[in-house]
């Protein structure tokens, strides 16, 4: 019998990053998506820094702005008593980072799709901002919110270099799906391995599945 510690680790960090992720990209989603400009265009780069960098140079500069020398690692470590360097808050916090993009872009896109004349009627009716987001800009952009969520849970749950980098590998305490491919492969284990790889595929592919229904609905309804 395999040990399951690795799934369940995963996939704890993955639904709290992707709770995060998705609480924090329609926030901010909804702040940017109707601005225009430089400074919006600069934001947004930093926003999906993460998927260009490599996942260790993500992984190191988070290792430094997160250790407990740095004022953001005190701060976590001694206010917070959430120390992150080598814990599966680390593992979380990594996540967050690099899945945070896959949400917005998803979001913001859904959010800037919509009719803006369909906007502008809701507010000549009386309409304020807020009933105005709530009651037709989240219905209507549902789709998107959700291809974000699943590719942020995806994302999260397939993440590896960063978390080796913050969390590393301890048995029984970060020990990712991720991570645990790759030492079990290390120690020659491949046998074992293979069991997490085909789980790991599995979902990948029924996320990618799902994600392409939710593209075609639309299409099929118009029909």
């Amino acid at each position: 019998m395999p040990d399951i510690t690795p799934f369940w680790i995963s996939l704890k960090v993955a639904i709290i990053s992707t709770i995060i992720v998705t609480l924090f990209g329609i926030l901010i989603a909804k702040c940017l998506y109707h601005r225009r400009g430089w400074l919006i265009r600069l934001i947004e780069s930093v926003i999906v820094l993460p998927i260009v960098l490599p996942p260790t140079v993500m992984g190191f500069i988070l290792l430094i702005v997160f250790s407990p020398h740095s004022p953001i690692g005190f701060f976590f470590a001694h206010i917070l008593h959430l120390p992150v360097v080598f814990t599966l808050v680390g593992a979380i916090i990594a996540s967050v980072i690099v899945s945070f993009p896959l949400m917005y872009q998803h979001t913001v896109q859904g959010f800037r799709n919509i009719d803006e004349k369909m906007l502008n009627t809701a507010r000549t009716m009386g309409a304020s901002e807020g009933k105005i987001f709530l009651k037709i800009i989240l219905p209507l952009s549902k789709r998107s919110m959700l291809a974000g969520i699943m590719m942020s849970f995806a994302r999260a749950i397939g993440e590896f270099g960063a978390t080796l980098m913050v969390a590393s590998y301890i048995p029984h305490k970060t020990n990712t799906l991720p991570l645990e491919i790759y030492f079990l492969v290390e120690q020659g284990k491949e046998n074992q391995a293979w069991l997490w790889v085909v789980v790991l595929v599995a979902f990948a592919i029924t996320v990618i599945g799902t994600i392409n229904a939710l593209n075609k609905a639309p299409y099929q309804e118009d029909r």
